[in-house]
């Protein structure tokens, strides 16, 4: 049911699943270099001959002589790679169930365009597959409230916390040394976290507008010269899709265009806040 069914449709999925790699892709680099730039910041700056560590912990032993501030860098430097790549493929498969969402409403639309292409034998034809049509949609919902309900956790913890890492990232750049391996773990950490968001409200955004398209859809198509009862179905089907899908977390964040540009409104606005109380400080 949720499979192309024409050479056509398979290419209104394609520009969706070349949009979900890019942006995947650009995601991992950004998440590649903060770990080429982070992890090894003692290394780039020298401080490992005073045994800093990448990141402040408590270890229940003496970290500052040999072997164990060796074996601790270790650890703390396969751990991170293994969260890191945890946290990417997480955030990724989401991005990719509101894309695989998102291209499932091409698919229903371009259904409903041909329920008739104004033959005889089509006609006969319309009221199965406009039937088909209800049911692709009944099943597009389900697999959307399914998939929302996965990643409702990770989506809201990640919209709720990310306009406070950008804001922060971004104050870090101010403080540290200009084109430092700090700067640049900070650098590519804040445009990891913008792509991360990015990519939720962007599929997000692209569900609510493909979704709306389907009452369009049913007047694109050739409904003049459908029988009177395949007519009222299809009204009944137009009034039932006036709504578009709207995908959140928990109800409170909507996955869209618009909520991207407000996180990164309070990003800057964290941002503008650090920087004044630090420079009334100096």
């Amino acid at each position: 049911l949720f499979q192309p069914k024409t050479l056509e449709q398979r290419s209104l999925v394609q520009p969706n699943l070349n949009a979900w790699k890019t942006l995947a892709s650009t995601f991992w680099v950004f998440c590649g270099g903060w770990l080429i730039f982070w992890p090894l910041c003692p290394m780039m700056d020298k401080s490992y001959k005073e045994y800093r560590l990448p990141f402040l912990a408590w270890y229940p032993y003496n970290t500052q002589t040999s072997p164990q501030y060796e074996f601790t860098y270790l650890h703390q430097f396969v751990s991170i790679n293994c969260i890191s790549l945890v946290n990417v493929n997480i955030d990724t498969l989401i991005a990719g169930l509101n894309m695989y969402i998102g291209a499932q409403f091409d698919i229903l639309c371009d259904d409903i365009r041909h329920l008739h292409d104004g033959s005889k034998d089509s006609l006969a034809e319309a009221r199965q597959k406009l039937k088909e049509c209800v049911k692709h949609h009944r099943e597009i919902l389900k697999f959307a409230e399914y998939a929302n309900n996965f990643y409702n956790w990770p989506v809201f913890l990640q919209i709720f916390v990310g306009g406070i890492c950008i804001g922060f990232s971004l104050f870090q750049m101010t403080v540290v040394v200009p084109f430092s391996a700090e700067f640049y773990s900070f650098l590519t950490y804040s445009f990891a976290i913008i792509v991360q968001v990015f990519m939720y409200c962007w599929f997000g955004n692209e569900i609510e507008v493909k979704s709306s398209k389907l009452s369009y859809a049913a007047f694109e198509s050739d409904w003049t010269n459908l029988s009177p009862e395949v007519k009222k179905i299809l009204i009944i089907f137009t009034l039932n899709v006036q709504k578009p899908l709207k995908v959140s977390a928990f109800g409170l964040f909507y996955l869209s265009l618009e909520t991207f540009m407000k996180i990164l409104r309070t990003a800057w606005s964290y941002f503008t806040l650090l920087r004044q109380v630090n420079l009334r400080k100096q």
